[in-house]
């Protein structure tokens, strides 16, 4: 099925997980057949869409690498007892997690205190 496909399309079919690949490529030429896409718009949107399904498959596969913690246990482990909490088997995780966490709080904080700190001077205080 792929050796009548563009080069384009079929490099960015190699990124599709090969027991997956015929199927995916199939319904894709399915869909633009039912969409009435021919010629070099139809090769066009096959590339597009098998970089969007590709990306959209490894940032799954990348989620399924980095288990991390929901913030409701790592704040119930650190309220109970805060040494635990960072110990253990996704004690990477629960650091990455916190420092995210402390980050984007001191942004909104920065965010807040630059806004204010405008709104003051533009009205004269």
């Amino acid at each position: 099925m792929t050796s009548d496909l563009p080069a384009a399309v079929r490099l960015l079919s190699r990124l599709l997980p090969s027991a997956d690949r015929e199927s995916i490529l199939g319904d894709l030429l399915e869909d633009a057949e039912y969409r009435h896409i021919s010629g070099a718009r139809r090769w066009l949107w096959l590339a597009a869409e098998c970089g969007t399904i590709a990306a959209g498959l490894t940032v799954t596969r990348a989620r399924g690498w980095l288990v991390v913690p929901p913030v409701r246990e790592l704040a119930a482990g650190l309220a109970l007892d805060g040494s635990r909490a960072f110990r253990g088997s996704h004690s990477r995780a629960a650091w990455l997690r916190a420092l995210i966490f402390c980050g984007s709080v001191a942004t909104i904080v920065l965010g807040v205190e630059l806004l204010v700190g405008s709104l003051l001077a533009a009205a004269g205080l």
